[in-house]
């Protein structure tokens, strides 16, 4: 395995099925298409007065989540209604992502490139959406970048060794937001979480990481891919 940076946290944000297909994540779309548009390094940094020495760091942050191509761990996951859960998560770039409850939950998430599977194995029922549309898309696609045109920086705070880098959508951004909260020396993303629309905070943490990672051919097969998801048109 090659050597990459020693993430602590997870760059994803897995989520229950009616969250995802029935529009509850909202957030999620944060990352993709916006209504309205900022300059890629002007309007952004101007939300929050961002200092060259912070958008630097930012920078740094952005460098370093760009040399993770694959990976695999243990998450945790808590949400603010006190649900706990765990499981597997996979990921390699550009695009492909693997998130597998542990039992009892029969859930699994599989991103192939284009489409994000929901399947409930216990149902054996399947749900689909895009995966331009869930705050995954930001981190296993080919670049990571704070500064695009769809997100606003809404927040940064660098104190006592950690930084807290908080990212909504431009077009909407009463609909959510996410925070990344890293360990500053050795830099290291610790945790990832979503408040979405409704109040609800999602956080994920990850355990054991590992890097360069090969994986099996069917580890990220979308099944039925070429159906509709249901919230599209």
């Amino acid at each position: 395995m090659s050597e990459e940076p020693a993430v602590q946290g997870i760059p994803n944000s897995p989520f229950p099925l009616k969250r995802i297909v029935v529009g509850l994540i909202t957030i999620a779309s944060i990352f993709i298409i916006a209504a309205l548009t900022l300059p890629k390094t002007a309007e952004a940094k101007d939300i929050i007065g961002l200092d060259a020495q912070q958008t630097q760091k930012l920078k740094s942050i952005q460098t370093y989540l760009n040399a993770i191509s694959s990976m695999r761990a243990r998450f945790l996951q808590i949400t603010s209604l006190g649900d706990f859960t765990q499981g597997q998560f996979s990921m390699q770039r550009p695009g492909l992502m693997r998130i597998e409850y542990d039992p009892p939950s029969p859930i699994l998430l599989v991103s192939g490139g284009f489409w994000m599977m929901y399947k409930d194995k216990q149902l054996d029922q399947r749900s689909y959406t895009l995966l331009s549309s869930v705050p995954a898309s930001m981190f296993i696609g080919e670049t990571v970048d704070f500064f695009a045109d769809d997100l606003l920086i809404s927040d940064y705070v660098d104190e006592a060794g950690v930084i807290r880098i908080s990212l909504q959508r431009n077009a909407d951004p009463a609909e959510g937001a996410l925070t990344l909260v890293f360990a500053d020396k050795p830099l290291a993303l610790k945790q990832w979480s979503v408040l979405d629309a409704q109040g609800i905070t999602t956080t994920v943490s990850l355990l054991g990481p590992e890097f360069g990672v090969t994986f099996k051919k069917d580890t990220f097969k979308v099944e039925n891919k070429s159906l509709k998801p249901k919230n599209a048109d």
